[in-house]
């Protein structure tokens, strides 16, 4: 038996969770091959008995790139699915609205998961978690993925129930959300001190960094995953002119850099 997860991570939160769900497939000899959703020129599921889908939160609801990726899929087959969330919050709306997606196409949700995760943009929103709240946090993670995997292999659906008020109030944020964006990414400059080593340019999943007058320039496609400040290997990322505490840095190391 085998399955494919793809993923989206803005700064490794949801491909570690990704690498847990691997490791406790493993364990069962189930293989489960991973795939950056940005590198995922081909959508190629025929020859997996499942799927996987990752995602981390913005504004309570998956990114455009993510909704993107569930448009060009094939469809579905009643294939069996899996469907996941990170966010600094204890719950999101995304996976009610991916599991409705993906049925369109005909997939067959069994499972929905949704995983607190450290918050990578406590400095404009919620607060910073700590070390031993982190601690706390991705215990209890690594024991649900188990716990997941475990329903998954022996066909015991796991739903989360969000009343439908909730999820409409999510999508018109989300929507607003998206619509400010252009303007939100002004918020995010360099500094003189930046030495061009390219990181972000590479890394950056919307193409939206740029080098210009010796520096980082941040355009209008962002879509704040915030991968650029906490990949900055001499922090020199500002949100709104402040230099932010890199939280992520050790989470981050999860991604698969270029």
């Amino acid at each position: 038996m085998k399955g494919i997860l793809y993923y989206f991570s803005g700064t490794g939160n949801t491909k570690w969770i990704a690498d847990k769900f691997k490791n406790a497939f493993n364990k069962n000899e189930i293989y489960i091959d991973l795939v950056n959703i940005e590198n995922a020129e081909e959508i190629e599921i025929k020859n997996y008995d499942f799927l996987i889908i990752g995602t981390s939160i913005y504004a309570g609801l998956q990114p455009k790139i993510v909704d993107s990726f569930i448009e060009k899929l094939p469809n579905g087959d009643f294939m069996k699915v899996m469907v996941y969330s990170t966010q600094a919050a204890k719950s999101a709306s995304a996976v009610a609205i991916l599991k409705k997606n993906l049925e369109k196409k005909g997939y067959k949700v069994y499972s929905q998961s949704m995983f607190q995760m450290s918050n990578n943009y406590y400095f404009a929103v919620g607060k910073k978690t700590d070390k031993s709240t982190f601690k706390i946090i991705i215990d209890k993670a690594e024991q649900e993925v188990n716990e997941t995997v475990k329903d998954f292999i022996e066909n015991r659906e796991r739903r989360i129930h969000l009343n439908s008020l909730r999820v409409s109030i999510a999508k018109f944020v989300g929507k607003n959300f998206n619509k400010i964006l252009p303007k939100m990414s002004k918020n995010l400059t360099s500094t003189e001190e930046c030495i061009k080593c390219g990181l972000c340019l590479r890394n950056c999943p919307k193409g939206n960094i740029t080098f210009e007058n010796g520096h980082a320039v941040f355009h209008s496609k962002c879509i704040l995953c915030m991968r650029c400040i906490h990949i900055c290997p001499i922090n020199v990322i500002r949100y709104k002119g402040e230099k932010i505490d890199q939280t992520q840095k050790n989470m981050i190391k999860s991604l698969i850099l270029k």
